[in-house]
This record gives structure tokens, sequence and C-alpha cells, in this order.
């Protein structure tokens, strides 16, 4: 954007400022309740309010963009004021048209005149008006408008001749006023008060006639020097807010009316002051706001001391007191205890988050029994019945207000404020305090209940450590007998090949098949419950030393016996020493067609279209080879087992994110959506437990220990992979709950061609390898 275009652009909004601010003015003057018009420096109206409408009669569209303002006052047309001062008149010239009753202001505001005129043609009978006038400059000094403003003082004028006989009646209604009025002569000395002066702030006449009334507060006598210096200025005084005292000490606060008044025919002034007190009004108002702002930040604090501590500061910034306590009851021990505490002192402070009183030695426990509010302003009398609160906390307790905390039929607690600075406790704080106890307990209770949850889950996950250590102890200790089993049975094996009519290899195969299954199980529970594989290393080594049936086996399967403790160390490293990880780098192309080939065999009895796609350019990353088997042949195993013959599965690898994105789809029989939920879980099978067996691997529903998916899970979860899976269940099998799928399509009784199965159901596992090492 160039300059150009920058100074356009602000001198636009500067534009659009001065109209916004023009239009405002507009509709201040136009609603201004005092009547006037203003006309520019040519003499035309370019502002006629509304008030001058119901003054004059006269239309505002009509008069807009004229210079007939004389219409409004005068029979036939003449200069108004505002025309005289936009013309710089003399005083002679101004004194053509009003003689001597205009008053031209001094000093530096020169262009400003007032005046008080009848004019026989407003209204039925004329009206008496006070008029002022003033011009408006510019910066340089030029005249460019005026304005002038109307007040109708015809009752003013018409009560002037008859002041004497209405003022005893003025007297009279002064004193029914429900509001304060106090009388003043310049020298701020008391000349009169009326009745409801004397009621609110407690002085009578006699006491205060010629002397100044004592109820500033020394903190604002200031602040009250400056006010009445502008009152004398201006002579009037609108809507001042402060605070007063009363006879007693008691502060107020009010809204200050006031006004001058000359006797007529005389050099005194009255000062007339009206006062409201508005301290209820203002409490009330500051009460709701309170509860509104205290009933939104309680969310905030879902932990019970730090909500304790919340509300207690509150409370003591409110009643603006010296401390505040929450006591909360524990009906079990029959005891008060602090949860939160807010003091000036902070000694006191954290002494009183630490005490613990019994409910009858406190006032507070009268209150839990009663539910009745206390409020105590005897400093002798809460020394004489509770010295034991003030004993231990260290502190001098010389008022008291404490409410109590219900929630539903029962007390809680109690709100607690201690010290009021300014008077004494009295019943509005008592309903504030109320009102905050009932706006609180909800989030009591809450916070009480969530700490106890929050416990409770502590408690839990420390017994499902225990649990987790138990489990995996089991897994370990489950591993020495079955390698002793293990290698009995290859030594019996053996043993039995060698007599002739002896054929148990079926049964020998069946046990060798469900001892590899106890192992693999032992296998999957190390890698799930630890981060680090199992080491049975030191363990081996220790049965070698001390079990004679270990000891045994092995001596039996080695052959050489002149170097028998270097083998059989040398056995154990190879067989069950600790499994590291090892990471190299993947070239997932490479990598796949090789695994893929080394497991093929394994399943080429199963008829199936296995559709394999790699995309070119895949990054290469660095992964634990080992983890990386287990993960991808897992996963296609799984595929494998869930897909009929004759069915299909597609395996894919593509480039995502700059990782790799592994997905393999299989159209079988997919999983139900409740079971889908709990796939990941560990030990879960989506099969029925009656219809649940294991099978030779890769035979179609060949089952399995459960334990396949939460591996594969707690793997991605600890390398930074990320395993997803969505599955849609064949619709055939959800139509008719009690039908199986027989493991063939060309067997199936629902499907007439391969589509049918595709279509129906599926289940897809994505696993995302994330850029990283390299």
């Amino acid at each position: 954007m160039s300059k150009d275009d920058q100074d356009i652009k602000i001198l636009n909004a500067k534009i659009k400022a001065l109209e916004k601010k023009n239009h405002e003015l507009q509709g201040i003057v136009c609603n201004a309740p005092i009547p006037m018009f203003v006309l520019d420096s040519h003499h035309k109206i370019t502002h006629f309010n509304k008030a001058c409408e119901e003054l004059t009669g006269l239309s505002r569209s009509k008069m807009l963009g004229t210079d007939l303002q004389w219409k409004a006052f005068y029979a036939k047309k003449r200069p108004v004021m505002a025309d005289l001062i936009i013309d710089k008149s003399s005083d002679e010239q101004i004194g053509k048209y009003y003689g001597r009753k205009y008053n031209r202001a001094k000093g530096k505001a020169k262009e400003q005149f007032s005046a008080t005129d009848f004019f026989p043609d407003l209204g039925e009978q004329g009206k008496w008006i006070f008029f002022c006038a003033s011009t408006i400059t510019n910066e340089n000094g030029d005249i460019i408008s005026a304005v002038e403003t109307f007040q109708d003082v015809t009752e003013e004028k018409i009560a002037e001749k008859k002041t004497r006989e209405l003022y005893k009646i003025y007297q009279k209604i002064l004193e029914f006023i429900p509001y304060p009025i106090v009388v003043y002569d310049d020298k701020g000395l008391v000349s009169y008060i009326n009745p409801s002066f004397a009621a609110t702030f407690g002085w009578s006449l006699k006491e205060l006639k010629g002397r100044p009334v004592p109820f500033v507060p020394e903190s604002l006598e200031a602040e009250t020097d400056d006010m009445l210096t502008k009152f004398r200025e201006n002579k009037s005084l609108t809507r001042y807010e402060t605070q007063r005292l009363t006879r007693d000490g008691k502060i107020l606060d009010v809204v200050i009316w006031a006004a001058s008044h000359s006797r007529y025919k005389a050099s005194s002034t009255d000062n007339y002051v009206l006062l409201r007190d508005i301290t209820q009004e203002k409490r009330l108002a500051a009460n709701n706001k309170t509860i509104m702002r205290i009933s939104a930040v309680l969310p905030e604090y879902p932990e019970l001391e730090d909500l304790m501590n919340y509300i207690s500061k509150e409370i003591k910034e409110l009643l603006k007191t010296e401390g505040a306590v929450v006591l909360l009851y524990d009906e079990i021990t029959d005891e008060l205890f602090f949860t939160g505490a807010s003091y000036d002192d902070s000694d006191t402070e954290k002494r009183a988050k630490k005490s613990r009183f019994p409910a009858g030695s406190l006032l507070a426990g009268k209150i839990i029994k009663t539910g009745e509010y206390a409020l105590v302003n005897d400093v002798e009398k809460l020394k004489k019945d509770h010295p034991e609160r003030d004993e231990m906390l260290g502190y001098k307790t010389k008022s008291l207000l404490e409410v109590p905390i219900r929630s539903e039929d029962r007390i809680i607690g109690v709100l607690c404020a201690i010290n009021k600075k300014q008077n004494l406790f009295d019943y509005n704080d008592m309903e504030l305090m109320t009102m905050i106890a009932g706006t609180v307990a909800i989030s009591i209770e809450n916070a009480r209940f969530s700490e106890a949850v929050r416990e409770a889950y502590r408690d839990v996950a420390s017994m499902n450590r225990a649990k987790g250590k138990a489990i995996n102890h089991l897994s370990h200790e489950l591993k020495t007998p079955v390698a002793i089993l293990t290698g009995s049975l290859q030594i019996l094996n053996k043993k039995l090949a060698s007599v002739p009519g002896v054929t148990l290899g079926a049964t020998l195969n069946r046990i060798e098949r469900n001892l590899d299954r106890i192992v693999d199980i032992q296998d999957e529970v190390a890698d799930i419950m630890e981060d680090k594989t199992y080491s049975a290393q030191k363990l081996l080594l220790k049965m070698f030393e001390a079990c004679q049936d270990e000891l045994e086996t092995l001596i039996q399967k080695n052959l050489s016996a002149d170097n028998l403790e270097h083998s059989i160390r040398q056995l154990i490293d190879e067989k069950f020493g600790p499994r590291s990880i090892h990471y190299r780098t993947i070239n997932f192309s490479d990598y796949f067609n090789e695994f893929y080939t080394s497991l093929k065999p394994e399943f080429d009895f199963r008829q199936m279209d296995i559709k394999i796609s790699i995309d070119a350019n895949l990054p290469s990353l660095l992964l634990p080879e080992e983890i990386l088997n287990k993960m991808i042949g897992g996963l296609v195993k799984n595929a494998i087992e869930n897909t009929p013959d004759h069915g299909e599965i597609h395996i894919s690898f593509e480039t995502k994110r700059g990782g790799v994105l592994l997905s393999i789809q299989d159209f079988g029989v997919g999983i139900e959506a409740d079971a889908q939920k709990r796939i990941f879980e560990g030990f879960f099978t989506t099969q029925e437990t009656l219809l649940y067996s294991t099978k030779t691997p890769f035979t179609f529903n060949a089952g399995g220990k459960g334990a396949d998916l939460l591996r594969m899970k707690i793997f991605s979860d600890r390398h930074g992979f990320t395993l997803k899976m969505e599955s849609k269940r064949c619709g055939f099998l959800l139509a008719d709950k009690d039908a199986e799928c027989i493991g063939n399509i060309d067997d199936c009784p629902f499907c007439k061609q391969q589509e049918d199965c595709l279509n129906s159901g599926h289940t897809i596992f994505n696993l995302f390898f994330p850029p990283g090492k390299k």
C-alpha cells in the first residue's frame, strides 16, 4: 500500500469518526430535555430539538435550514439573542431589543448572554422564558454558530409574587419530603433540617442550628472541599455520590443534590441540599453482583482447599473484616475443621488451617445443631463463652458473624467473618453471608465428593499396580516349568523314535503345539506388562546351581560332557538370554518382500487372493525390526484367519505426512460394533466362548491367545506408532444371529458369487509409522 493510499485510509477513518461523533451530538441535542436551537454563521437554523418544538409549537422539519427563528417568539421579524451575538452586536444594539433585561458574561466568556422576558405569543396566556445564548468558535476564534436555550420560568415569576404567602406551605412540604434536606447559609451553618434528615442522621435542628453538620468522614474531607468549591462556582450540584456519617458513627452511602438560592431583595444565599440514603440499594446491587460473580467463578476451583480459600478471601473483602474462615463439619468425629481461611495476619491464617475443634467448643457447633445464624458484637461475651478458639489461634476476636452452610436437609459447615473493620456486623451482613453460603454449598459438596472420588481412584490405581506385579510375577514363574516340559518332551521324542512299533507322533505334536501356545502367552504377557523384554538368563543360571530337574534335562540334551558347564551356559544364553531391541533402517519395499516371502509358506494351504501394493520412493525409517515383525506378522495373520477361502486381502504401503502408512484390509466376517470397543483390551476374542478354540495357525477362525492385538497396541504406543481399526460385520451374519461362516465362499449358502462376500463385511487395520530417525 502506497503512502497516499495510507493517508487516504487514515483520512477516511477520521471522517467516519467525525461523522459518528456529529451523529451522536445531534442525537444529544435533539433529545435534550432543555429547549434549544442552533444557528450557523449565516443565521440559518441547523438544530431545533424536540423540547423546543413542544415549547414553541413549531415543527422542527419546517424550521431547519430557515432563518425564521423569530417566529417562535415574536409576531414580527426581528433578531433573536443568537442573531445579535453572531453579529457581535454592541451592548447598545442589544439594549435596543432587550433593554436592561439581559446579562452579558464577563472575562473570557464574553460572548455568552442570558435574559428573562415575557413572550405573549407563547401559549394561550403567554410565558415567561429564561433564555441563554452563547457563541461557538473554531480554533481560530471565529464565530461559526450560536446556541440558544430556553427555560419556561412562568411559574417562577408568578411564585415570586407569592413568596411570602407560600413560604409556610413550602416549609410544610419540606417536612413531608421523605428524603433528608438541610439548608445552609453562605458560611456553611445550618438554618434548617427537615424531619427526614433528623431521622436518618440522628441530629435535631436544635443541636445543629447555627453550626456545621459534622458528618463528613475524615477520609473524604479533601474530596468534599473540592466538591464545595465547584458548587460555589456552579451554584448547583447534581447527583453527587459519596458517604456521610450518622450521629452514632455509622457510615451511609448517599447521593446529594444541591442548589443555591439568593433571597429576594437580600444579600444572603440559602444552599439547599437533598440527600438520599442509598446504602441498602448499593448493598443489594453489590450482593447480587457478588453472587453472580462467585457463581461464575466457583467451577474454576474443583479442589476443596482451593475452593475454601477462595470463599474465605471473598467474604473477607466483601464485608471488610480482619479475617474469614470456612469450617466444615466432620460427622464421624463430631469435629469442626478449617478448610479455608483468610486473615490480614498470615501467621494466624496458617494456624487456622491446621486446627480442629470439638463441635461443642465453638459457637459454630451451636449453629450446626440449631441451624440459626450468630451475630455477636460483644467482645466480653465472645471471650467468656468460647475462650479456646482465641487461645489456639493466638488471635483476639472482637466481633463475629457466622451462618450455616446447608446442603439439602443437613448442615455441612459454617461461614464465619471475624472483626469487622468499619461499623458493626448487622442484619445486612448476615443476609449477604447467607446468600453466599447458599451459593457455595453445592460446590463444596461437589468438591468433597470429587476429592473422595480421586482418593478412590488412587486406591484403584494402586490395586491395579499390585495386580500387574502379580501377573508379571506369575508370567515369569510360568517360564521355568514350561522350559523343563519342553526340554523333557524333546528328550522323550528322541527316545521314543528309537523304540520300534511306537507311533505317538500326533500326540507328541499336539503336546508340543500347546506348550508353544503357553510359551507364546507368557511371552506376550511379558511384552505387555513391562517396558523391557523379560530376561531368563539369570533365572536359568540359578536353576543350573539349584534345580535338579533343570540340570538333568540339560545334561541329557547335551552330547558333550567335557565342557559341560560352558555348554550349558552357552545354551542358556542362546535360548533365554535378554532380547535387546535393535533398530535398523527399514526400506519397506525390500523389507516386506523378504518378510512376506518367509511368512508365505505358513499359509500356502489357504486359498485366497492377497493383493500387495507398495508405493515407490517410500521413506526409509529407523525402526526396531523385531517389533516390526511381530506387528506386521500379527496383522497379516489376523487378516488371513478371519477371511474365508477364495476371499481377498489387500495390503498396501503408502507415504503419508512424511511417514509410512500400512493398511491391511480383509474382506472377512468383520467385527460386531460392541466387540470393536474392546478389541484392543487384551485376552478378548470376538467369538463366542463356546465356539472358541485354538486351531492350526492361519486356518480360518484359528482362534488365538487373546493378547495379540493388545500387544500390538502397546508396541504402537511405546514406539510412537498409530494403530487404528475399523470394521463392518458381515451383513448375512448380522441378519441371522444363529448362522456361522463356514470358511469358504464357494460353500457359503448366502453368497452366489465372490462379490457377495466381498461386499458384505470387512476389517481394516491402519498402522502409521511417523517420520523420525532415518
